[in-house]
């Protein structure tokens, strides 16, 4: 490159320089005694309300449907950041409604979207279900349980009741042991008279009535003591049948405990549920006006604009003062605002909030300051009743001999 045209291009981007500078440095040599004109943006205070994230319930069609490719799809190892990618919802939804349009007024609260509940109503539904289903479980455990302790009590009065028998056997025998002996006492000592006598009447007819009553003892002794080991035989079953009832008994109350823990659960997930669909219906976050409202009838990515408010308020210009002209003015200073468009006469506000530190003015904000000093960010409100339009550039003048 030569000379010449190193110094041609010198030349241009001092040029383009200088023109910068006259488009960015608003004509500020005009100074009025008493009035400080700065340069000043309306500040586009817009609430966006976006589309939620939405976990879509989804029916799986497969269940107990067993192919190769499901098969090998389970043994396929996947990386645990792209599952749970895969898991995160990318669609909110299906936009159904959007009661608003552009210019419309809100409400905080106030129902501004409403996404389509198909898939979540039927999640809710399903949620339901299951909790039903969870404390029908729990009725027919407790029924179970009923029976088994009614049973058990009837187990007890029998087992009860054949103690009572087996204790009246067992006096029975004993006396009839008793009587046993004794009759064998008096058969020994007729045996001895007829040995010594011999067979003088009575005594042959005596000892055959108490040898038949020896053998009747002995037979009733026999019967007794069989009717007892069939006691015991019986209670031993009854003993074995109330463990086994108590161990069926401890095992269904703890059955009954894990059910309650289900409902909760299951509650928890019908609770889940309504969440989830009532995140479905976008309420409005603020009061103000709807400056954008996404056409129904699309579906929305998570996060994606759906409606965008402007706050209910007054509206409010941004600019910086340097520190001496900070010196001139206070909170509630009264200003005057023009711009091109303004198509009635100067709007009038004040100084609402003088910021608490100086810095370097934003390269994009059109004044007379930018890369000379440090300045401080003021923020002016309008009076009631009076709007720019959000972004517009505005010429401000700070009346610093006026009334505050």
């Amino acid at each position: 490159m030569t000379r010449r045209n190193i110094v041609i291009s010198l030349v241009a981007v001092a040029l383009v320089v200088a023109a910068g500078i006259g488009l960015y440095v608003r004509a500020a040599s005009a100074v009025t005694p008493g009035v400080i004109s700065v340069a000043g943006d309306v500040i586009a205070d817009e609430n966006v309300v976006r589309a939620p994230s939405i976990t879509q319930p989804t029916p799986d069609y497969t269940v107990g449907i067993v192919t190769t490719a499901t098969a090998s799809a389970k043994k396929r190892p996947t990386n645990a950041s792209a599952a749970s990618m895969s898991r995160a919802p990318v669609v909110a939804g299906f936009l159904a409604e959007v009661p608003f349009t552009e210019g419309a007024h809100v409400t905080t609260g106030q129902t501004i979207a409403q996404l389509d509940t198909t898939m979540l109503d039927l999640g809710v539904a399903t949620a339901e279900a299951a909790a039903s289903k969870a404390r029908a479980d729990l009725q027919s455990l407790d029924h179970n349980i009923s029976k088994l302790e009614d049973a058990r009590a009837k187990l007890v009065t029998a087992r009860s009741a054949l103690i009572k028998v087996r204790a009246s056997l067992a006096a029975t025998i004993t006396a009839l042991v008793a009587t046993r002996a004794s009759v064998e006492t008096s058969v020994n000592a007729i045996e001895a008279i007829i040995a010594h006598t011999g067979p003088v009447p009575p005594y042959p007819a005596i000892l055959a009535g108490l040898q038949t009553a020896l053998a009747n003892l002995n037979a009733g002794l026999k019967g007794a003591r069989a009717g007892l080991a069939t006691i015991d035989a019986n209670l031993v079953k009854l003993a074995n049948g109330l463990r086994t009832m108590d161990s069926g008994l401890s095992q269904t109350r703890a059955g009954r405990k894990l059910a309650k823990i289900n409902i909760e659960t299951q509650d928890v997930a019908v609770d889940l549920a309504k969440t989830r669909k009532a995140s479905a219906t976008v309420t409005s976050p603020v009061s103000g006006v709807v400056t954008f409202a996404r056409t129904p009838g699309t579906a929305v990515m998570v996060g994606a604009p759906i409606v965008r408010i402007r706050p209910d308020g007054p509206t409010r210009i941004s600019t910086y003062l340097t520190t001496d002209q900070l010196a001139q003015v206070s909170v509630g200073t009264p200003v005057s605002v023009d711009f091109d468009s303004n198509p009635g006469g100067m709007l009038t506000g004040r100084i609402a909030v003088i910021g608490g530190a100086a810095a370097v003015p934003p390269t994009g904000f059109p004044t007379v300051i930018v890369h000379m000093t440090r300045a401080v960010s003021v923020t002016i409100e309008l009076d009631a009743g009076q709007t720019a339009p959000p972004g517009t550039p505005v010429d401000v003048e700070i009346r610093t001999g006026a009334s505050r």
